[in-house]
């Protein structure tokens, strides 16, 4: 286990990667800026239960901040090896094509989608952003104000603090490779 420096020093590193100020993670993590700064400074430990909020606030686990070597430098995922979720209710199936490295900055994913049905309803906003590349098939993707319909071979990137929704609008299966910084945390 780290000493509470070193364990501090990542957390601010993770933080401040994340373009998160302490006032964001003290609304995320119900956890007072006051002590997110003196965890950060490595003067005091957190307990668990804070540790647990605060890498809930940050996209993560707690055990990231725990491991003497929280990720390799180099990751290869095999496509047998591929972590893969379901969700039915929005009809998405997300394959995620890369682990995290050492300070990783964001996630890779395979995303496809069913025709008709929308990633969600209402619309969506976090810190970070997003790349979308269509690989198949034709998508409505709404950022603030703006909607965009996209094909195969287009492309979106755009900050995730504005407000966002996609729907599959063709006849068959879209296929994205959709890109998330911070990392997607599944």
């Amino acid at each position: 286990m780290p000493s509470k420096q070193k364990l501090g020093a990542r957390i601010k590193r993770f933080r401040l990667e994340r373009n998160l100020t302490l006032k964001e993670v003290e609304l995320k993590a119900n956890v007072s800026a006051t002590h997110v700064s003196e965890i950060e400074r490595g003067m005091t430990s957190p307990t668990v239960g804070a540790l647990a909020k605060i890498a809930r606030a940050l996209g993560t686990e707690p055990s990231y901040f725990l491991q003497n070597s929280a990720y390799p430098a180099v990751s290869v995922v095999r496509s047998s090896d591929r972590q893969v979720f379901s969700f039915d209710s929005w009809g998405a199936k997300i394959n995620r094509l890369n682990d995290g490295i050492r300070d990783s900055r964001m996630s890779f994913l395979e995303v496809e989608l069913e025709p008709g049905l929308a990633q969600n309803v209402e619309p969506l906003s976090h810190t970070g952003e997003e790349f979308v590349h269509i690989l198949r098939g034709v998508v409505e993707i709404n950022v603030g104000d703006s909607r965009q319909l996209l094909k195969e071979g287009d492309s979106i990137h755009f900050k995730s603090k504005e407000p966002h929704t996609i729907k599959n609008i063709g006849d068959g299966h879209s296929r994205l490779l959709w890109v998330v910084s911070p990392p997607y945390q599944l």
